[in-house]
């Protein structure tokens, strides 16, 4: 069984921190509302590597970056819908608001594939082909 779970980490956690990169680069604002990106994408690489790795409790490390991942995503995609209008920036308001819910949505699909795969018992269907 394939985890897509796993083989969406790398990709994700790469967009999300050159996304962050782009999307301030010249107004970087107050660094909480940003450095939370930078742990996510290091949460990310932290589990992925585990699993690729297959250290024991890899799975476990990566099904709690994507829970964290996902929780800061519901946040920041609630905060960009409240505030439509109002921030001033390099992308479109209504735009930077449909891509972090698409990647809100990427998180929920990423977080939950690691809790069904990390349910099943040792050695059955867990592998990462």
């Amino acid at each position: 069984m394939s985890n897509i779970g796993y083989r969406m980490a790398l990709p994700f956690a790469l967009f999300l921190g050159v996304g962050e990169v782009v999307v301030n680069w010249g107004h970087w604002g107050f660094w909480p509302y940003w450095v939370v990106d930078y742990i996510a994408v290091a949460l990310l690489l932290w589990g992925w590597i585990a699993v690729r790795r297959q250290q024991p409790g890899g799975m476990s490390r990566l099904t709690g970056a994507w829970g964290f991942t996902c929780a800061m995503l519901y946040m920041g995609f609630s905060v960009h819908v409240e505030s439509l209008g109002q921030r001033q920036g390099l992308i479109d308001d209504a735009a930077l608001t449909a891509i972090i819910g698409i990647l809100f949505i990427l998180t929920i699909i990423g977080f939950a594939a690691c809790l069904i795969v990390g349910q099943k018992p040792p050695g059955v269907g867990v592998g990462l082909s």
